[in-house]
């Protein structure tokens, strides 16, 4: 498997801004690895989103975390899996991001259990260094995000820049 536009790998994304915003109870970077999408490719490394895992508020129902900010977590729809779409609850009506699943494809031995997640849409999301490649656990073609959803998502991030930027 090669990394690639649209890949989807685990990484632990160390923005203080994703723990912030995503409702972690200690504030801090993440802990563990996470699914994240490669979002862009540049010279200093790929471009990561990570995704954030939904709350189960009902029976039937997901939602966000207590502390989340919905306008910088657009809910996720994944294809070919039998889950709900979670809640958006962003003051701005918007299309969850579809990731493409290929139940074709045995379950990479790392990835969890689905479950309604988000991704991350703030901002074009955090550069994973070159050096640090070799640490990536890639998933694709088990799961991966097509150009045209990335492109979806970084309107948003033009969006957000204007109307509601994430601190840096």
């Amino acid at each position: 498997m090669s990394l690639r536009l649209g890949s989807v790998v685990f990484w632990k994304p160390t923005r203080p801004i994703f723990a912030i915003s995503s409702g972690s109870w200690t504030g801090q970077p993440a802990r563990k690895e996470r699914p994240c999408c490669v979002v862009a490719i540049t010279d200093k490394g790929p471009i990561i989103a990570p995704l954030c895992g939904a709350t189960q508020l009902s029976a039937n129902q997901w939602g966000r975390r207590r502390g989340m900010v919905p306008e910088w977590w657009q809910p996720v729809n994944f294809t070919n899996i039998a889950l709900p779409t979670p809640f958006d609850g962003c003051n701005v009506q918007r299309a969850p991001v579809t990731i493409a699943h290929d139940s074709r494809i045995a379950r990479p031995a790392q990835f969890p259990n689905f479950k309604p997640s988000y991704i991350w849409a703030g901002d074009a999301g955090q550069v994973i260094p070159s050096d640090q490649l070799r640490y990536l656990a890639i998933v694709n073609p088990y799961l991966e995000i097509s150009t045209a959803e990335i492109e979806h998502l970084s309107r948003w991030w033009q969006y957000w820049d204007v109307h509601h930027p994430v601190p840096r």
